[in-house]
């Protein structure tokens, strides 16, 4: 056997015991402060700030704010406190058209004290998700 062929086997023997990742086809992690809505832009928008009004009126310490209106981006901001005795977050809200017919909703909440944790950034904008899908209707896309 010449030392060619050893070192080919020696490869192909290696390489079936190890698992390649380039192969596997893992689904990408959603990005849990963004989704996109088959809604188009222009109906999209006053729903969402009309959402973020009434719960704001129906919740106390929560306080929204058109910061931009334009044809292309709103942006909101404003104060979410999902509960009474949680400390408020401030948060920006953007939309945007993605296509004729799709709309991108970010929430993007800033932790309000130094010992907030990752987890509770993405619980407050999945929460905020929550409170505008129910009240709007809207689902996201696939």
């Amino acid at each position: 056997m010449s030392l060619l062929s050893s070192a080919l086997l020696a490869f192909l023997l290696v390489c079936s015991c190890t698992s390649f990742k380039v192969l596997r086809s893992e689904k990408p992690k959603e990005d849990p402060f963004s989704r996109v809505y088959a809604v188009p832009f222009k109906d999209f928008h006053p729903k969402l700030n009309q959402a973020l009004q009434k719960y704001a009126k129906e919740n106390a310490g929560n306080s929204f704010q058109v910061a931009r209106l334009g044809s292309d981006l709103v942006i909101i901001r404003g104060w979410y406190q999902r509960d009474p005795n949680q400390a408020r977050s401030l948060v920006v809200i953007t939309t945007r058209p993605v296509k004729v017919e799709k709309t991108r909703l970010e929430i993007k909440p800033s932790a309000s004290h130094p010992d907030a944790s990752p987890a509770s950034i993405e619980a407050a904008a999945g929460s905020l998700f929550q409170i505008i899908e129910k009240e709007t209707g809207f689902i996201p896309a696939n």
